[in-house]
């Protein structure tokens, strides 16, 4: 199932910034697990500064 997760990441001094990513995963849960995951290991993100608005079923 591919789902698309909406939401906004703290960047500190650069403040926040919003995106929309859409993210092939097994379910709901497993999508939240590979965006924090994807956000951890690109910009080095703590989960705390990931929030999630909303998960939908593409």
């Amino acid at each position: 199932m591919k789902f698309k997760i909406t939401g906004s990441i703290n960047l500190g001094d650069e403040g926040k910034r919003s995106f929309e990513k859409e993210i092939e995963a097994k379910s709901e849960n497993h999508a939240k697990h590979l965006l924090f995951a994807f956000f951890g290991s690109n910009n080095g993100l703590p989960r705390a500064k990931v929030k999630i608005d909303a998960v939908s079923k593409v």
